[in-house]
């Protein structure tokens, strides 16, 4: 059977695709590959066009945090065994702004205020990002984005009415495999917060982490409980295994195994954006090109929370050279009150 013509009949006729179908994505190689990535890049042009998003982040208030979650560095887990992870307060508005502004002179066209921590419920740090939103939406006149954690309707709407546009709060992974990377909050909470952000108006950026010991079923699963949700960008990170956490030892995934997952979460989830972002450059390693070419529109700029990421000159010239144009932030909006 030709894998990537019964995945186009079945997209064509807006069929489910089965899961031992895709599952068998995973088994192809050479020119039979090739092909599976080229109607990867078909799908991604037809609904997404040929522009790359970039996305950049400021890890506005880090430290431990009470979660427990295997994968982080600043999870309550590795805080016990690394006594080296900065504690910082609420970064100020005119910090994060500043951010804002460095990030998009890089090429940025969303930028995320990240926090660590289980939420942002204070009032005061609500004002400060709420402030902080407000000027990068009509000063800097870039995409304004936040990852706050399991946050409230009634938190969101407020900072909607900043001028947020996309929230972001990822699954992590299957719902299966979530109770062995997180014990402190539930695979529903995960999705209530979805829900909330979805409910408040916000635009959604939700993902996962694949290579922290899922199997390929739990990485097909994510992308369909992704389609469920129907987000409107789904970030794919790369686990990094970063020093005192449960999967420090993990042993990193192939980086055509990425490519492939890659792949899948763009024929499962064919008009979103799919971004490659935490950990590529340590996973897709000499393979980050072919991101692109296999379903992926958008890349993270830049560092990331713990780690470094690549100089965004390279990004924007490896985009360059594969024939696709950077997503440029437009101008300033109505101001918000």
């Amino acid at each position: 059977m030709n894998i990537t013509l019964k995945i186009k009949e079945l997209i064509d006729g807006s069929i489910e695709i089965p899961d031992d179908i895709l599952l068998s994505v995973f088994e192809l190689s050479g020119a039979p590959l090739m092909e599976l990535f080229s109607l990867s890049l078909e799908l991604k042009e037809k609904y997404t066009g040929n522009k790359v998003n970039f996305c950049s982040i400021v890890s506005a208030k880090t430290g431990i945090c009470s979660e427990d979650c295997s994968f982080c560095g600043q999870s309550a887990v590795a805080g016990k065994k690394e006594k080296k992870i900065k504690v910082n307060a609420l970064m100020s508005v005119s910090e994060i702004v500043e951010s804002a502004k460095i990030a998009k002179n890089n090429g940025a066209n969303e930028f995320s205020i990240v926090t660590s921590g289980t939420k942002v419920s204070d009032p005061t740090e609500l004002e400060i990002i709420g402030n902080a939103v407000k000027s990068i939406k009509n000063e800097v006149g870039i995409t304004p984005c936040a990852s706050l954690g399991l946050m409230k309707y009634e938190h969101l709407s407020f900072l909607k009415e900043c001028g947020l546009e996309i929230f972001h709060h990822n699954i992590e992974t299957s719902r299966g495999y979530f109770p062995k990377i997180c014990s402190t909050h539930s695979f529903a909470d995960n999705i209530e917060t979805v829900k909330s952000a979805k409910k408040a108006g916000l635009k959604v950026c939700s993902g996962v982490i694949i290579g922290m010991g899922e199997s390929r079923l739990d990485r097909i699963k994510m992308a369909k409980e992704i389609k469920e949700l129907d987000v409107d960008n789904i970030p794919v990170n790369f686990l990094n295994p970063i020093k005192g956490t449960p999967l420090e030892n993990t042993e990193p995934l192939t980086p055509m195994e990425c490519i492939k997952t890659l792949a899948i979460f763009r024929i499962v989830n064919p008009k979103k954006n799919i971004l490659a972002q935490g950990g590529r450059e340590h996973n897709l390693r000499q393979l980050q090109p072919l991101a692109l070419m296999a379903g992926a529109n958008g890349f993270l700029l830049g560092n990331y929370l713990l780690t470094a990421g690549r100089n965004p000159e390279l990004d924007l010239e490896l985009i360059n050279d594969l024939g696709f144009e950077p997503n440029i932030s437009e101008p300033p909006q109505a101001e918000y009150a």
